[in-house]
């Protein structure tokens, strides 16, 4: 997890607009066929897409799979009280555990907040007792999370 920084991005315009909610909707598409549906020429797709990804904008491209269908039949919303000074190397630690996909440095009451993916319970006692336990993490407050109503990791390109 790195450090976050502003990195300057480019300016959008209608034209990266439309190719950006183009590849949400299929990132598999061809940039023939985001032509096609942008009625955006071929070669300003092509150089559009190659700036946008060369900027960050476009930080890659990935299937989304549904999580209890690879055995990942929990979720648990975790908020972490580290010590004062070991915060980025408490969350960097955490984000190394393959269960963990999401390690977020918030205001509040916690110093950082953990989403991880379970198979069952017994996986939720070994999270809390293996990297949940480490060094520094004073205490934490697990949440699981009983339904899912929305889950929609893709930014969606206003």
């Amino acid at each position: 997890m790195e450090r976050a920084t502003s990195v300057p991005k480019p300016e959008l315009d209608d034209e990266d607009r439309k190719i950006l909610r183009a590849l949400v909707l299929d990132a598999r598409a061809s940039h023939r066929k985001v032509a096609a549906k942008t009625g955006l020429s071929l070669a300003t797709v092509n150089r559009r897409v190659h700036r946008l990804e060369k900027a960050g904008v476009l930080k890659g491209y990935s299937a989304r799979v549904e999580p209890t269908a690879v055995g990942w039949n929990m979720t648990a919303i975790i908020g972490l009280r580290i010590d004062k000074g070991h915060i980025r190397e408490v969350q960097k630690a955490v984000a190394k555990d393959p269960r963990v996909f999401g390690v977020y440095d918030v205001t509040g009451e916690w110093d950082g907040v953990v989403l991880a993916r379970l198979r069952d319970p017994a996986d939720l006692d070994d999270l809390a007792k293996s990297t949940l336990s480490a060094p520094h993490i004073q205490r934490t407050n697990t949440m699981v999370v009983l339904a899912t109503v929305l889950e929609d990791a893709v930014a969606r390109v206003p």
